[in-house]
């Protein structure tokens, strides 16, 4: 029975094995803290991402937890209702509804499905080295793991990616903080089944439902870094549901993380028997919603190749060619909303929602009209 060797343990490493031990592969997971990462808020897990759980046999588990959209509204910071778009009928029609979910409940049900002995912590990895018939990973402890195939899953600090171009990618280095926090719904005053966008002229702030009783806020304010800095400009958007929002938060559940993606696309993702997947091969800007969905259907789609041929470096080829311009253009796409004042003007047009529009080129199941 082949054996993969991934190293990382989020939402990535954790779906790619899931997907090649359904495909009768042996998996070992490393992960280099002595937990799971639970890293993070929430998570909007679209239609082609809840698609992937469904494949994995987790669909009905997921849904349960998770909260599924109604309507999905856009707003100007005066108060403005931009769109209003109906996404209940994306069940049907995309096969599959967009959600909001808590990521330490998406991490422990990716978890569950792996055994104890298939997961190994405080594993920190250093390199790898490879012949024509195997790839041994070696660990900071002086130990290592052979198998037939390497999945770089450790995220945007990847080692795996670092070791083989030889170092870190150069980032981007424009200080945008990402804020967010859990607030109770009832107590916001907002539906629990409407997630929402308000653009202003600095900035955005939005809103995903996450359960049957709580949603997430994020935001990013142009040059201000601070938490009281954050708060005391989104106060002043007294005609949304902003202000009360940021009031009523779960003081605990605050936190605030820089962001960034690559300066420029890696110009691969493959090198042999080893992979990169997820946020290690093309980290994006939350402005798509789509980190957690395309680290999903990456490993979907490479255990599909892996599937297809015995040939490992032939998959990764394939994998490579499938995903890698597709993953590049939502990273693109995921920057947009970080050109605060054309987005803004974009939106204050009225009626179309851009995510959404942008999203419809990639989803086999749009109409071709939405696809070009």
């Amino acid at each position: 029975m082949p054996v993969a060797l991934i190293c990382g343990g989020g939402i990535a490493g954790l779906s790619s094995a899931l997907h090649l031990k359904q495909k009768g592969w042996t998996v070992r997971l490393f992960e280099k803290d002595p937990e799971l990462r639970t890293a993070g808020v929430g998570l909007n897990i679209w239609p082609n991402g809840v698609r992937v759980l469904e494949g994995l046999g987790l669909g009905e588990r997921y849904t349960a937890e998770a909260a599924a959209m109604k309507r999905w509204w856009t707003m100007d910071s005066d108060g403005a209702l931009t769109s209003d778009v109906d996404v209940e009928g994306w069940a049907t029609d995309l096969g599959a509804p967009i959600t909001g979910a808590r990521r330490v409940r998406l991490n422990a049900l990716l978890a569950s499905g792996l055994g104890h002995d298939e997961i190994a912590y405080n594993h920190v990895a250093e390199g790898y080295e490879q012949d024509a018939d195997s790839i041994t990973l070696h660990f900071a402890d002086g130990t290592q793991a052979t198998g037939d195939v390497l999945l770089g899953t450790d995220g945007v600090g990847s080692r795996i990616r670092n070791f083989m171009f030889g170092g870190p990618p150069e980032f981007t280095d424009e200080g945008i903080v990402r804020w967010r926090g859990v607030f109770d719904c009832a107590a916001a005053g907002v539906p629990t089944d409407v997630q929402a966008d308000v653009f202003g002229p600095n900035g955005h702030i939005g809103w995903i439902p996450i359960d049957e009783t709580h949603a997430y806020w994020y935001g990013s304010l142009d040059g201000l870094a601070s938490y009281e800095e954050f708060t005391t400009c989104a106060s002043t958007w007294v005609n949304t549901p902003i202000p009360r929002i940021i009031e009523v938060s779960e003081p605990g559940s605050i936190i605030g993380r820089e962001i960034a993606h690559y300066r420029h696309h890696l110009p691969r993702w493959t090198d042999g028997r080893a992979v990169l997947v997820g946020d290690s091969a093309h980290p994006m800007y939350p402005g798509m919603a789509q980190g957690a969905n395309q680290a999903l259907i990456d490993g979907m789609t490479f255990a599909r190749y892996l599937e297809e041929t015995d040939d490992v470096v032939e998959a990764a080829r394939r994998f490579e060619e499938d995903r890698l311009p597709v993953a590049n253009k939502m990273v693109e796409y995921s920057r947009l909303h970080f050109d605060y004042q054309r987005t803004r003007e974009e939106y204050g047009q009225g009626g179309v929602n851009y995510q959404i529009q942008r999203y419809m080129e990639f989803d086999e199941y749009a109409e071709p009209a939405f696809q070009g």
